[in-house]
């Protein structure tokens, strides 16, 4: 697949912010699989491929996908420069099940070249949750994006730290933020902020709201990505974008998604603003 860079825009004499192309080291974009059809993923790659730096099989979606279509779909990603996994809830039940060895081995059988360590569900102890990671990474050669908070409860701040600090220790690659931990009702904000004082941005991506959980609606969705931005730049790294989303969040990256709140967005560097931008 062709980069951006090798293809031409219109309305190229409209500046917009620049963005790191592929393969990209930050401003990552994570797209959600729900099981999409072959021939609309093929079709979402061919038109938005970009802007698409990771891709999630979500859940227990690869166990019940029969196994050509799943190989299919895991060669697709591959060959367009998008390394896909399997999500963590599918791990977690291995896990629990006492056959992660197993759904390791077929990770890497079916293509998969990473997975998602997460105890949304499963009680994990750190020792045991650092085990499963190392264990990926050292026996299994995957790359490993580790996960942390809970669907179900919440995390004190320093053990929402303390997990994030005990994933990257274990070799996983980057470590995704559960949304339903920091966006659930009020943004915990306090929590994020003592984080990154802790951890650098680059080795965390945060997980957008998914609107099959309880009270998230598309437009909550949209302001909390807008919020991040806003907060950390055009470079934060984002997962759970849908695959109708992915030009929609690239435009928000860039300040030109309709309001006017990243400092360093298109609308504001034309000098288009309003009061409330000047806020934190």
């Amino acid at each position: 697949m062709k980069s951006t860079a090798e293809f031409g825009f219109a309305f190229e004499q409209i500046p917009i912010p620049d963005r790191q192309q592929k393969p990209r080291t930050e401003g990552l974009t994570m797209m959600i699989d729900w099981g999409l059809p072959l021939g609309l993923q093929k079709d979402c790659i061919d038109s938005q491929g970009s802007y698409i730096d990771e891709a999630k099989i979500a859940a227990g979606i690869p166990r019940i996908m029969p196994e050509h279509l799943l190989k299919k779909k895991i060669d697709t990603y591959a060959s367009n420069n998008i390394p896909s996994f399997p999500g963590g809830l599918f791990a977690e039940l291995a896990i629990a099940q006492g056959n992660y060895e197993q759904f390791l081995e077929e990770a890497k059988r079916v293509g998969f070249s990473a997975i998602e360590v997460s105890d949304n569900l499963l009680a994990l102890s750190p020792a045991k949750k650092k085990k499963a990671i190392q264990m990926a990474v050292d026996r299994y050669d995957l790359r490993v994006m580790g996960e942390v908070g809970r669907k179900e409860g919440t995390l004190s701040q320093e053990e929402l730290i303390a997990d994030v600090e005990n994933c990257i220790e274990a070799g996983a690659e980057l470590v995704l933020l559960e949304a339903h931990e920091l966006f659930h009702g009020d943004i915990r904000q306090d929590a994020i902020e003592a984080l990154i004082k802790r951890v650098p941005l680059s080795k965390l991506m945060f997980e957008l709201p998914v609107q099959v959980l309880p009270d998230v609606t598309r437009d909550y969705k949209h302001r909390i990505c807008a919020w991040l931005i806003k907060q950390f730049g055009t470079q934060v790294n984002l997962a759970n974008v849908e695959w109708d989303e992915i030009y929609f969040t690239e435009i928000t990256r860039r300040g030109m998604a309709g309001d006017t709140s990243h400092p360093q967005g298109a609308y504001r560097l034309a000098g288009i603003s309003s009061p409330e931008d000047t806020t934190r």
